[in-house]
């Protein structure tokens, strides 16, 4: 019998969310852009930090921002919003104001200001802003995804369907009726203004989740004015008393349930309750919870289950006792597990798959072929349980880099709960069961399953489920391999799950592309181990031995010169040559400057837009010369005061080169 439900309609700003708001500006912000991060960092210099920027390089605005950013404490979500409507020019965003979605304070007592751009009311989709405190309340860190290309104000007349009539819309784009349909999870749409194809238009993003006809985690793009179905995606992820029972792998112990004389596979021992049901080799979920008469669950038949429920309660505790996370949600939701599952499709075949529907994890009863006893894998069941993570944190979103990171990142995961350091192979405990030694992935070497390895084997599939929504169980052989070699590098896996749970938690947006996370995971890594600089470069180096980045190159020989504590001293009338080696690379030098005399600089064989500066001691630009493309540079100061001085060359919007390096001269 179809379940009665009841409809979810959301909204941008639901009475019980936060509605602190920074207005954005509607003029071209994109002037003003360099003013606003020259002024960032400035006032990084003057705290005696280096401002350090990431680009996107396809929107031309900084992606990942670090450095001492405010000059006053934030003090809760009005004082974030306001920071941003501060500092916005630099995002080039001309309407619409930021909204505060939520606070979260981590173990280090700094805070993450979570924001997204909402017009008229209305948010747009993929645009998300994180604001970093640390324990004093400064900015340390903005990082995110922005969509600024929207220029019209008015969206609320757009939206012609209703919620209902969307959801409607969303099933029948799916050829689904909706009297055959059995939902797992109310359905659920969401108002946005979308990107579609680089027309910005009102949608609904329908969420149906359902075990039949077949099973559906399925987000859908509903034209809100026409009702045109422009994207849909299912999002199915594969890949107290106490007892013992018989698992693939030897005997387990069990938390249980013991109910008038009757033990079920309910733990109760945690913050958060643990379920193990068995469907029984049908598509009824989640089917009929595991019981016996006693506490010893030896059947055969219990097997699958046995070890679900103790491969659950294994993962359960390593989140909880790593990272202090009760549950997927951190709010200690029911963790629900169903063994024995078919695909409602197929019924009368056995189901090699496992997955994450959005509200529970099925293991399927598995052929003996392809897969046996799949819920045995405890990597298996913490990738999947990850997933789960995933969506309730970083929400990243299951197609193309974004897609393939959030399958990673469930790779990872599994690894480090499965807890052996030497073993890089995902799924051998439970893939092709006649062949020995072979498995699903492989971290340390991607290219033994099909994988690639670095950004020169990339597979550029179409984003359908053909192509595997652009490869996501493809191209997640790169973040593996990174993960693999700043693992090796490292050799401490307990930071490693620290460095990659808060990159996740506190840095991931939904949109990441492999560089983002570069950037996430390398801050991540300067967060958590201040002190000890080689686990954030061990971590860089990483990424970069698989094409994400570049890395200094070894003819840059003034490296690190940053900040002005490190400028580099020149000598009156020598050429001096270097490199801007990546898009957040500034290089200093020193000068002494005569009362009465003049300063020189001369800055010249660009191979991209650099731009130059004269800086005095007190950290304020005195003089700049800042000519478009490839033009020269040049600076003529009359020295005003005498002391130490400093120049300082950067690119513009972001430009460097690794290959050609520029020509300096000062005389002084």
């Amino acid at each position: 019998m179809k379940k009665v439900l009841s409809l979810v309609m959301v909204t941008a700003l639901s009475l019980n969310s936060v509605a602190y708001a920074a207005t954005v500006g509607n003029e071209t912000n994109g002037p003003k852009k360099m003013e606003t991060i020259e002024r960032l960092r400035e006032r990084s210099e003057k705290a005696g930090k280096n401002l350090d920027i990431k680009w996107d390089s396809n929107k031309n605005i900084p992606s990942f921002i670090t450095g001492t950013l405010s000059e006053e404490g934030v003090d809760g979500s009005s004082d974030a919003a306001a920071f941003i409507s501060k500092n916005k020019d630099m995002f080039e965003v001309n309407v619409g104001e930021f909204v505060n979605q939520s606070v979260e304070t981590d173990n280090l007592n700094n805070k993450h200001y979570k924001n997204r751009l909402v017009v008229d009311g209305i948010p747009v989709y993929g645009t998300e802003i994180i604001v970093h405190t640390d324990a004093n309340g400064t900015v340390y860190a903005v990082n995110g995804n922005v969509e600024n290309g929207v220029t019209k104000n008015q969206w609320k007349g757009d939206f012609k369907l209703s919620a209902e009539e969307a959801i409607q819309k969303a099933l029948e784009g799916l050829n689904i009726k909706e009297d055959e349909v059995q939902y797992s999870a109310d359905p659920k749409a969401e108002q946005f203004i979308y990107n579609d194809n680089g027309n910005w238009v009102p949608v609904y993003y329908v969420t149906t989740q359902f075990m039949a006809p077949y099973y559906g985690n399925v987000k859908s793009f509903v034209n809100a004015n026409d009702g045109q179905v422009i994207k849909s995606r299912n999002e199915i992820k594969n890949a107290a008393a106490t007892g013992t029972g018989s698992g693939l792998l030897g005997t387990r112990n069990l938390n249980l349930d013991l109910v008038s004389g009757r033990y079920y596979m309910r733990d109760l021992t945690k913050a958060a309750r643990i379920e193990t049901y068995d469907a029984n080799r049908t598509a009824n979920f989640p089917g009929t919870i595991v019981s016996d008469v006693d506490n010893v669950f030896n059947a055969s038949s219990q097997l699958d289950a046995v070890d679900v429920h103790a491969n659950m309660a294994q993962t359960y505790d390593f989140f909880k006792n790593k990272f202090n996370r009760n549950s997927f949600d951190n709010n200690g939701a029911t963790i629900k597990a169903t063994v024995n599952g078919r695909d409602p499709q197929y019924p009368s075949q056995p189901m090699d798959n496992a997955f994450w529907n959005g509200t529970q994890m099925v293991f399927g009863d598995c052929s003996g072929t392809t897969f046996a006893h799949i819920g045995s894998a405890l990597d298996v069941v913490g990738h999947e349980f990850t997933h789960a993570v995933t969506e309730r944190t970083a929400g990243l979103e299951y197609e193309n880099q974004s897609g393939a990171l959030n399958e990673s990142f469930s790779d990872v995961f599994g690894y480090l709960i499965e807890g052996q350091s030497s073993d890089w192979l995902m799924g051998e405990d439970c893939y092709t069961p006649s062949t020995p030694g072979d498995a699903l992935r492989s971290l340390s070497n991607p290219t033994l399953y099909n994988q690639p390895a670095h950004m020169n084997q990339y597979q550029n599939l179409p984003n359908t489920s053909n192509g595997d929504w652009g490869g996501v169980h493809i191209n997640s052989g790169i973040p593996n391999k990174a993960f693999y070699l700043a693992a090796t590098s490292i050799n401490d896996n307990n930071k490693m799950a620290q460095i990659y749970y808060r990159a996740l938690t506190s840095y991931l947006t939904p949109y990441a592309q492999f560089t983002d996370a570069k950037n996430a995971l390398v801050q991540a890594a300067k967060d958590l181990y201040p002190t000890d600089t080689t686990v954030a470069t061990k971590v860089a180096d990483a990424y970069t031995s698989v094409g994400v980045g570049s890395s200094t190159p070894t003819g840059d020989t003034y490296e690190p010169n940053n900040t002005i504590s490190a400028a580099v001293a020149l000598t009156s009338g020598t050429t001096y040559s270097s490199y801007i080696y990546s898009s957040t690379d500034v290089d200093y030098y020193s000068v002494n400057g005569t009362y009465g005399r003049t300063i020189t600089v001369n800055l010249t064989n660009l191979p991209k837009d650099y731009d130059l500066y004269l800086v005095n001691s007190a950290g304020t630009v005195v003089a700049r010369s800042e000519n478009g493309s490839t033009t020269s540079e040049s600076i003529s100061y009359s020295v005003p005061t005498t002391g130490k001085y400093y120049i300082k060359v950067s690119g513009y919007s972001g430009a460097y080169s690794t290959t050609t390096p520029y020509s300096l001269r000062a005389t002084f």
